[in-house]
């Protein structure tokens, strides 16, 4: 994270605001919108109030339309039997995530998340490549969903990216997690660690299946009626809303759809937010551990604002 830190603040030191080129910087996209969800432009630094850890800051903005970072997107897809209906709508996605989310300057890779986690599209820059991954999804046959292992494998191939990036996962999936061994808590320590923000597109793959034309509903690969998976979807509500935990926490937002048309919007609004977004920045500083992010509008008028929680800091060496 300090690599990540030092390039933004020499970025900065010809800034209005300006903060030494030693000292780690906290970067925190911000979303506010209307009464309407609509994104509200125009703010500056006067709008805002920061604090870290209840103590007020001094800090700066970038303008959505000043933003110079390059956004580089972790696409992880569910790809267990359960999702079979699901991925008919998923597939048909692959052509617009580039162009709407990244850009033209950004990069994208893809995952696939059943019992494991396996790379199926290196970063690239190629509209092209990443359509045909998409195309390529298939369900397998395990029941499993580990999305608490995708994030912690995306963390780590997040840290071999070039520092200066703004780092985007998108979790395409159920809600919660279905037998990873990574941890929640240890999960959200690594997001945090290394500024990734995350969205979720969550469905349930009970009611996916019924707004699924009969001639395009694959078989289920056991033999049985789904149903029974149905039966467990139910009983597996009372736990932990995984999907929901990484995107509060880091700064995104859990949206969820049935159809193909609700799972587009989702890829435009994820575009439009990341796109329209304020990146406030302030130096870091002890003790080491977790500090608690403030930042509210002097003047809220009706306004939300959506950011990260929190920041990890640690001594140098």
């Amino acid at each position: 994270m300090r690599s990540l830190f030092l390039c933004f603040a020499a970025g900065l030191a010809a800034q209005e605001t300006t903060f030494r080129a030693t000292v780690p910087v906290v970067l925190v996209p911000v979303t506010v919108t209307d009464q309407r969800g609509k994104l509200v432009d125009g703010l500056g630094e006067a709008d805002f109030v920061v604090t870290d850890g209840g103590r007020r800051v001094t800090f700066r903005v970038e303008s959505p339309d000043l933003s110079t970072a390059p956004l580089a997107l972790m696409v992880a897809v569910q790809t267990n039997d359960l999702s079979a209906a699901a991925l008919l709508k998923i597939r048909k996605i692959g052509s617009m995530v580039q162009p709407v989310i990244t850009g033209e300057r950004g990069t994208m890779a893809l995952l696939t998340v059943d019992d494991r986690v396996t790379v199926s599209q290196e970063f690239t820059a190629d509209p092209t490549a990443m359509a045909k991954a998409f195309e390529r999804l298939e369900p397998g046959r395990s029941r499993s969903a580990v999305l608490l292992d995708a994030a912690a494998r995306a963390v780590e191939l997040f840290r071999a990216r070039p520092s200066g990036e703004r780092r985007v996962l998108l979790l395409i999936g159920e809600a919660k997690d279905r037998g990873s061994a990574a941890k929640l808590e240890a999960v959200l320590e690594q997001l945090q660690r290394e500024n990734i923000q995350v969205y979720s597109a969550t469905y349930s793959a009970m009611r996916t299946q019924f707004t699924t034309r009969a001639s395009e509903r694959p078989r289920p690969s056991g033999g049985e009626n789904d149903i029974f998976a149905g039966l467990a979807e139910l009983v597996r509500l009372g736990s932990v809303n995984t999907a929901e935990a990484l995107s509060v926490h880091t700064g995104g937002r859990k949206l969820a759809f049935t159809t193909l048309r609700a799972l587009e919007g989702i890829v435009m609004r994820v575009g439009e937010e990341l796109h329209g977004q304020y990146l406030i920045s302030f130096p870091a500083s002890g003790p080491d551990g977790f500090h608690g992010i403030g930042l509210t509008l002097r003047d809220a008028d009706k306004r939300a604002v959506v950011a990260r929680q929190g920041y990890w800091f640690s001594s140098p060496p």
